[in-house]
């Protein structure tokens, strides 16, 4: 068995037929909107692969995990290919379009008061309905 050293890669290298630098390229030019169409296409075969694959499963089996995951990346793609088309004066910056960390604690605050103002109206209810209740309890309201 050969050993292959930095010679040999050197060697195989030079003898590589590298592709012709400089603006002319022998391939054609393909469009973006060409190019998102095949994206496009190319999802809804996976997606129809998918549902054919969902389809044939017998009747009361649940999908696996595996097929979840699939789900999710296919959703994640025409998410982003419809990010793609649409057009940039309506796209959001992704930066100022996620929340900060303090706009998460702030909205966590906000759910924690929300969550104790119904808590207290759904006591406060259930002492009106159930006035027996409430003062067996001994809380006192």
């Amino acid at each position: 068995m050969p050993v292959i050293g930095k010679d040999a890669m050197a060697e195989e290298d030079e003898t590589t037929p590298q592709p012709a630098a400089g603006p002319k390229s022998k391939r054609k030019a393909i469009s973006r909107k060409a190019v998102v169409g095949q994206l496009w296409r190319a999802a809804k075969r996976q997606i129809d692969t998918h549902e054919e694959h969902l389809a044939d499963l017998p009747k009361g089996t649940t999908a696996s995990e595996a097929d979840a995951k699939a789900l999710a990346v296919l959703a994640r793609t025409v998410r982003e290919l419809v990010a793609i088309e649409e057009p940039p004066a309506t796209r959001k910056d992704k930066r100022s379009d996620d929340p900060s960390a303090a706009d998460d604690l702030r909205h966590v605050a906000q759910l924690r008061q929300d969550l104790a103002r119904r808590l207290e109206a759904l006591v406060a209810q259930d002492a009106r309905e159930n006035p027996q209740e409430a003062d067996a309890d001994g809380d006192g309201g």
